[in-house]
Parts: C-alpha cells; sequence; structure tokens
C-alpha cells in the first residue's frame, strides 16, 4: 500500500506542475482534462518527464549493472562492492565520491526516510543503524535500492525491509 500511496503522490505533483506551467506545453491536456485531472493521452508524456529527473537517470544507470558480480573493492563492470557501485554510477553524473561508505555518507545532502526518491543513496549501519556503517545502495523508490550485496552475490534490487529495514542509518542526495 505505503508504495501506492507514494505513486499517487507523485502523479499528483506531476499534474500540479502541468496545471501550472506557463510556456504552453500541454495546455490541450489540462485543459481537456479539467482543474487537477490529466487527460489518459498526456499520461504517458508526464510518465516520460517524471522519468527524466536526475534520480531516475541515477537508477536507470546503475540498473545497467545488475547481474554484475560482487567483488570487493570493485569499481567496474567487471565487478563492484557496494560502495564501488555508487562511487562508479555517480562519477558518470560528474559526482566524484570516494570508495568508502564511511566516507561518503559524510557527503552530500541529508534526507530523511520519508523524503527519499530515486536516485538517493541509502547507507546501513551495524547495532540497528546507529553503530559502523557497512553497506550503502541505491534508492528505486517503492522501498527498494540497488546494491552489491556481498561476496557470492550479484548487483540486484532489494525490498528495504527485514535486515535492511533493521540496519537503515541515513541517505544522503548528490544531485
Amino acid at each position: 500500500m505505503e508504495g501506492i500511496f507514494r505513486v499517487m503522490e507523485r502523479i499528483r505533483e506531476i499534474e500540479a506542475r502541468i496545471a501550472g506551467l506557463s510556456c504552453g506545453l500541454f495546455p490541450q491536456a489540462v485543459e481537456a482534462a479539467g482543474p487537477g485531472r490529466v487527460g489518459t493521452a498526456s499520461f504517458s508524456i508526464l510518465l516520460e518527464e517524471a522519468l527524466s529527473s536526475r534520480g531516475e537517470e541515477v537508477v536507470r544507470e546503475a540498473s545497467r549493472y545488475l547481474g554484475v558480480p560482487y567483488v570487493w573493492g570493485g569499481e567496474s563492470p567487471s565487478g563492484f562492492d557496494c560502495s564501488g557501485l555508487v562511487r562508479f554510477v555517480f562519477r558518470k553524473f560528474g559526482v566524484d565520491l570516494p570508495h568508502y561508505t564511511e566516507s561518503q555518507a559524510r557527503l552530500g545532502t541529508p534526507v530523511a526516510r520519508q523524503d527519499l526518491r530515486p536516485g538517493d543513496v541509502i547507507f546501513f549501519g551495524e547495532d540497528g543503524g546507529r553503530g559502523f556503517l557497512y553497506h550503502v545502495g541505491i534508492y528505486v523508490g517503492n522501498n527498494r535500492f540497488i546494491h552489491a550485496p556481498h561476496r557470492g552475490d550479484v548487483v540486484k534490487v532489494s525490498e528495504l525491509s527485514g535486515k535492511y529495514a533493521r540496519n537503515y542509518a541515513c541517505a544522503r542526495r548528490y544531485l
């Protein structure tokens, strides 16, 4: 249900942006649908606009590496560890991050958990997130994130639940 509410909230945000545009890019869609609603024909345009955000671009880039094997210290498409994946992806967007989880967590803008957006970087720590930061991933939305989990695994999407929810420590926004 939480995912549905977030999608609905995002749709409302996009509708408000479209309705407020003064440059006339979507006047027919807004006019045809009426105030506060967007016509079906314009939905694909709205969706494309939403997906073009920088955070979504980060998620798209990170998803190119799904299935790449975990390699301790790795930061290339031949193998990634968690902070190496984050470093590699953000370098494509002009953000130079260190290859170390604790150092990455000191940079960027802090983001509250309830304000997470696609492309934000989430960190996990020992002792229920209060201790040493040991893992990092890229939030994709709908309570999921892309990461390179551990030796013997591959870059994948996981749900922010169970041990990940318990050990969630903080999040940062770099773009």
